[in-house]
């Protein structure tokens, strides 16, 4: 079993994996646009080309806003944890209910 100080541990060290990785994804980021800059604006001018690259990131802004702020309906989040009866044989609903009941031990003990 895990103390506190293995947990914080964990925590810390995906949280700075975490912090680094969407670091790298800004830079990167970054690059992109100044390539989709020097690709487009010889072509399409500057104005076309900022108009474009904002246009992308706003789209993507509000796709993630929307996601985020997306609540399940209660009646979809209640049929998920209803169990439905099943047609399989009576030994298989017994492995299924202890791999069931192991599971939610699993999720309580966290």
């Amino acid at each position: 079993m895990f103390g506190i100080k293995e947990k914080l541990a964990r925590s810390a060290k995906k949280a700075g994996l975490m912090s680094g990785g969407l670091l790298c994804c800004m830079v990167g980021t970054g690059f992109l646009t100044v390539s989709a800059w020097f690709g487009l604006a010889p072509q399409l001018g500057v104005p076309t080309t900022a108009a474009i690259i904002a246009g992308v990131y706003i789209g993507v802004g509000l796709i993630l806003i929307g996601l985020s702020t997306r609540e399940e309906h209660p009646a979809l989040r209640a049929a998920a944890t209803e169990p439905t009866p099943s047609q399989a044989p009576p030994l298989t609903q017994a492995f299924l209910y202890g791999l069931q009941a192991g599971n939610h031990a699993n999720k309580s003990r966290r």
